[in-house]
């Protein structure tokens, strides 16, 4: 009897606990301070999990990342891993009972580091809605999180989501790759070669130049505006629509099919229908391929 006793006294402690952690949510507080020389850095990789991440332009040429929480505890403090030409920080530890924890942090980038970029988080979101990136290659990877970006330019620009979403500024970059599972994607403007890939979530460019691949592998609405084509372009849609504006001077061999939907362009009669698909010469000595197809979702392309 007073073994059960014992136990339901336990039991009672431990929900009032949890009720009390869950119930309190402190504020979080500006707790860990990490300031690195960017002097012969190469790479720099920001990782965290749940937490928001937002980035500032700094005032310094030194790398400034804090860390706010609503309960210190030198085991949660971040990890670095500190090389000759390498810096990586990661999140630290978290309470058992986490109700109540918050954790956020700014990352203050020099303007003058112009090397690599890492950043990713599992659930937390990235803000670098105050930025403009100029370096030798930028990834972010974000699971279900938002991700913003005013301005990036660089060789090699890679973003990729799960099912948050991809909110993107300026983008120029000799390959500019952005690959998504769910999320939803809205790019103002790019300039280089796009390779974009989805299973599914609505994208649209408003304003690209360059050459591209686009494909979107089950659903999700497709559009794309290009102010300039300087090589092939080709879309694929299987279970949606394809919308794509061209240059009104772009001369270009095209290329059309769908199972189970329309072909629309306003060059028809540069055009000819052999079942379904749809093939033609548009302009003079073209030097450029537009290609475009789906499944179940219609086709509209004009220039």
């Amino acid at each position: 009897m007073k073994s059960k006793k014992a136990k339901a006294l336990c039991m009672l402690f431990i929900f009032m606990l949890l009720g009390s952690s869950c119930g309190k949510k402190q504020t979080a507080q500006a707790v860990n301070e990490m300031d690195f020389s960017l002097d012969g850095i190469k790479d720099v990789t920001i990782s965290y999990d749940d937490e928001n991440v937002s980035f500032f332009a700094g005032e310094s040429d030194h790398l400034i990342i804090r860390e706010y929480m609503s309960k210190d505890k030198k085991s949660y403090h971040a990890k670095v891993s500190q090389k000759k030409d390498s810096i990586k920080v990661s999140e630290g530890g978290k309470p058992f009972f986490k109700g109540s924890f918050t954790r956020y942090v700014e990352v203050y980038l020099p303007d003058s580091y112009s090397e690599s970029l890492t950043v990713t988080t599992t659930d937390g979101n990235i803000d670098m809605a105050d930025l403009e990136l100029d370096m030798k290659s930028i990834r972010v990877d974000c699971t279900s999180g938002t991700f913003k970006v005013k301005k990036a330019a660089a060789e090699d620009i890679y973003f990729s989501s799960t099912s948050g979403n991809l909110e993107l500024g300026s983008l120029a970059g000799t390959q500019i790759r952005i690959e998504t599972t769910q999320g939803e994607v809205r790019c103002e403007e790019a300039e280089g070669n796009v390779t974009y890939t989805s299973t599914s979530g609505n994208a649209e460019f408003l304003s690209a130049r360059g050459a591209g691949t686009y494909k979107a592998n089950n659903s999700g609405k497709l559009s794309v505006s290009y102010e300039e084509v300087t090589g092939d372009l080709s879309f694929f849609n299987k279970n949606d629509d394809v919308e794509v504006l061209l240059p009104s001077e772009l001369s270009f061999a095209f290329e059309a099919v769908t199972k189970n939907g329309s072909i629309n362009t306003n060059f028809q009669e540069k055009i000819s229908a052999d079942g379904d698909s749809i093939t033609g010469t548009v302009g003079s000595n073209p030097t450029v391929t537009v290609k475009a197809e789906t499944k179940n979702g219609n086709i509209e392309v004009s220039r």
